[in-house]
């Protein structure tokens, strides 16, 4: 049996020169490219580098570059003391000769040179390509090998024939490539909106609830999309496609987004997150960064290495600290299989899906109501509270005031015993003001019997969902009452989500915050109960003190 030949010669120059798009599988634009030739030449590590636009950085990036580069190789087992190829890509910028882009790139190649040598690495070959043209920087004859036109692919006797005998193809230029998601130009119109939509969302992501309810919508978006790009769909609505790119701001929304990447979905989810990206122009090119990833993801799960890689420099570029585009570009550096992020994005996607399931069914227990009853809600807020902060109380006056708050409670749970779970709008709202007392909100609290929890939950509830807005900031004392009976039930979710609700309107609300701290440190509500029994025994007994005339 014979073997094919898979050897490469590169047995000149203009070979050398030429091989670079084929090792690469893209023609780098202006970057460096750095190879350390194998047994078979193309064998062996290559890295690429972008070049600053600003000249003044381009020293330090040289540098830098250098150092990666040995790293990399020694990763790899291959030794940069056998020899490293250095490439110098640029195009000419208008009113700049091709000579003139060259001239500007030979520094470069020193600096490398340097930075090589001081790590033990031999630079072989230092090739300039500029405008289908090379330069060999190691020439010292005067007008040699400068600004010679690379070999036709048709010649028989260049490296590209040979590349092709091999199957392998020089692909696109990164300019080409970069297309595809790249934002250009926007409308400012567009641009307009997208800074109303990211001021909208920041404005609902204030609280948990409101992240919740966000992340809730934004995941019924991206679902929404995906269905229309699989329909052929190359274009959303202004709407969606602004409230799509703030709503992925959300690491959740992403970590959804990773798991629309099944064998079926790949070219659908490819050209959405292409399209939202290319929407992310100045100065929203931080909001393409988790998008950029989304978008290096899929093209990983393809199998494009380069697009993927391309997509990741963006994402990096703008913000290094975003760990899931570093994540994901190690994991095609070092070959992991991108299924089994795949794997686990859905696993956290069931997880966070469960998770907002449950939390809307918590909330709808004690979330101000958004319905008809709203508007009588809070009209009759209104005028009780009007009355209510009109009066000047003595401590005695305000101690009356708490015993006869207490009553109304205990009046209205015997409804609620008593199968009438419906208050008057004036009993409702005394019952609500009457707890802005901490005292009163203290001597609210379940002391009873287990037989009568849940009633008192249904009647917390029942007052918190009538704090519709601008009323808001008078729940925290019906939402910390409602959680302790909720902890006191054993259901320590419905507890937590309360409790946390309560700081969200107001963060310093003491009460909320010690029974939430309570439930995360496991400790046991019986022991908090026999403390709040003392003290309502106390309250109690304080009362025929004040009756006497």
């Amino acid at each position: 049996m014979s073997t094919p030949d898979n050897t490469v010669q590169v047995t000149s120059l203009p070979n050398l020169a030429q091989i670079l798009p084929y090792l690469l599988g893209h023609y780098p634009d202006d970057s460096i490219a750095l190879h350390a030739p194998g047994p078979n030449f193309h064998d062996g590590p290559t890295m690429t580098c972008p070049l600053p636009e600003d000249t003044a950085e381009w020293q330090a990036t040289a540098e830098n570059a250098a150092r990666q580069f040995v790293a990399y190789a020694h990763d790899r087992g291959h030794d940069p003391a056998q020899g490293v190829i250095i490439y110098l890509c640029r195009e000419p910028r208008p009113g700049q000769s091709p000579e003139e882009t060259a001239a500007l790139l030979a520094p470069i190649g020193t600096w490398l040179t340097n930075e090589f040598t001081e790590h033990r690495a031999t630079v072989l070959q230092t090739i300039g390509l500029v405008a289908n043209r090379w330069w060999a920087y190691e020439c010292d004859s005067d007008g040699c090998c400068e600004g010679e036109p690379l070999p036709s692919p048709d010649d028989p006797t260049g490296v590209a024939a040979q590349m092709t005998r091999l199957g392998r193809t020089p692909g696109p230029r990164t300019r080409d490539i970069i297309k595809e998601f790249r934002a250009v130009t926007a409308d400012p119109d567009f641009l307009k909106d997208l800074h109303t939509a990211a001021n909208h969302f920041n404005t609902r992501c204030a609280t948990n609830a409101g992240r919740d309810a966000t992340l809730a919508l934004t995941l019924e978006q991206i679902d929404a999309a995906m269905s229309r790009f699989r329909d052929g769909a190359t274009a959303l609505s202004r709407a969606l496609t602004t409230q799509l790119i703030v709503g992925l701001q959300d690491d959740a929304a992403v970590e959804a987004g990773v798991a629309h990447a099944e064998d079926a979905d790949l070219p659908h989810a490819r050209r959405l997150w292409a399209y939202l990206a290319r929407h992310c122009a100045e100065p929203f090119t931080q909001e393409a960064v988790p998008i950029l990833t989304l978008f290096a993801f899929v093209a990983w799960r393809q199998g494009d290495l380069i697009a993927a890689r391309l997509a990741l420099r963006d994402a990096i570029t703008t913000d290094p600290d975003y760990e899931l585009a570093t994540g994901i570009h190690l994991g095609t550096i070092d070959g992991e299989d991108p299924r089994d992020w795949l794997a686990s994005a859905r696993e956290g996607r069931a997880h966070r899906a469960a998770h907002l399931q449950h939390a809307v069914e918590v909330a709808s227990e004690y979330r101000p109501t958004t319905d008809t009853t709203a508007v009588q809600y809070r009209e009759a807020l209104d005028a009780a509270t009007s009355h209510h902060y009109d009066q000047v109380l003595s401590e005695e006056e305000g101690r009356l005031a708490c015993h006869g708050t207490i009553d109304i409670i205990y009046g209205a749970l015997a409804d609620f015993r008593n199968g009438r779970p419906q208050l008057t709008d004036e009993i409702a709202a005394r019952i609500i003001l009457g707890l802005q007392d901490p005292h009163t909100r203290d001597a609210a609290l379940s002391t009873g019997e287990e037989s009568d929890l849940p009633y008192e939950r249904q009647l917390w509830g029942y007052l918190a969902r009538r704090c519709a807005p601008p009323h808001t900031e008078k729940a925290p004392p019906l939402l910390t009452l409602l959680g302790w009976v909720a902890w006191r039930q054993g259901d320590t979710a419905t507890a937590s989500h309360a409790f946390t609700e309560a700081l969200d309107i107001y963060p310093g609300y003491t009460m909320a915050k010690l029974l939430l701290d309570g439930i995360r440190m496991q400790c046991d509500p019986a022991r908090l109960l026999a403390t709040y029994r003392d003290a309502a025994a106390e309250f109690a007994a304080s009362r025929p003190d004040l009756d006497t005339p």
